[in-house]
């Protein structure tokens, strides 16, 4: 049997549980950069008309993962606010 198991890296720096990274600050201004662009070249005159319909489906598709960005930022401040309070034992009388 190998050390190297499907869920690890070959370093196995990360072995057992899976990395999860999230959309962090930079490529979130990316998206926002990308959806600027797309408005102001569908609603300018300077670019062709293949362009801008190109344009404008590249700024949907990043407006629609800025808005799933938001949803779940939106729920995880929901929960944090209404986590349970911690329950304490009580010792035996």
């Amino acid at each position: 049997m190998s050390a190297l198991t499907p869920d690890c890296d070959p370093d196995l720096s990360h072995c057992g549980q899976p990395v999860r990274r999230s959309g962090g600050v930079r490529s979130t201004l990316v998206l926002a950069a990308l959806v600027t662009v797309a408005v102001l070249a569908v609603t300018g005159d300077a670019v062709p008309g293949m362009v801008a319909f190109l344009a404008g489906g590249v700024g949907l598709v990043s407006a629609l993962v800025l808005g799933a960005r938001a949803v779940r930022l939106g729920q995880r401040a929901v929960a944090a606010v209404h986590l349970p309070a911690p329950r304490r034992s009580r010792p035996a009388a």
